[in-house]
């Protein structure tokens, strides 16, 4: 069981608390951190994050790009990879394949 995060806070569940995620939902919330912190920058563990922060969306091979960057900061969870994914004006929608299932993964702007 994890605490569940969006856009850098905690999300609240019932009666205010922070929302308990497991499962699926708790996978895809460490995937969504994961991609989300830059490279680096997360005090408790400096080899966690991604490098999509410097990807150039207009790029001709934008989205093959985005996948080897979080297919490389997701290398640390088992069996989790990031298998397509939309690029778009607000951000970037991963489908992220893992032990427990599929689903996917919305990023705002990095």
């Amino acid at each position: 069981m994890d605490t569940m995060v969006k856009d850098g806070g905690f999300v609240p569940g019932a009666g205010g608390l922070p929302k308990v995620v497991e499962g699926l939902s708790e996978l895809l919330n460490c995937v969504r951190l994961s991609l989300s912190v830059r490279q680096g920058r997360f005090a408790y563990d400096r080899d966690m994050g991604s490098s999509l922060y410097l990807l150039d969306r207009q790029e001709e091979h934008a989205a093959d790009r985005a996948l080897a960057m979080a297919n490389e900061a997701l290398l640390w969870l088992p069996g989790v990879r990031a298998e397509a994914v939309e690029i778009n004006d607000g951000g970037m929608v991963f489908t992220v394949s893992t032990p427990l299932g599929e689903g996917s993964v919305e990023l705002g702007e990095l």
